[in-house]
């Protein structure tokens, strides 16, 4: 992990309106799936605002994540 992922990882979670699972990261942005669930776990932990949907009813590999409110 490094701080061009995380970047590439938050990046993405503000462009996203409709959320991005972190199944479907490595083929958007390059970043493996583990690796993007641990920033989105340490991008929480810094305070950031990630939303989700379909947690606690889907693995988490297929939660979509956005950093603001997700379009449903």
């Amino acid at each position: 992990m490094n701080n061009e992922e995380k970047k590439k990882v938050k990046d993405l979670l503000i462009a996203t309106i409709y959320g991005v699972s972190a199944s479907e990261m490595m083929t958007i942005i390059g970043v493996e799936q583990d690796i993007a669930l641990n920033m989105i776990a340490q991008l929480k932990a810094e305070g950031e605002d990630i939303q989700s949907l379909g947690e606690g009813s889907n693995p988490e590999e297929f939660i979509l994540y956005s950093i603001g409110e997700i379009t449903p």
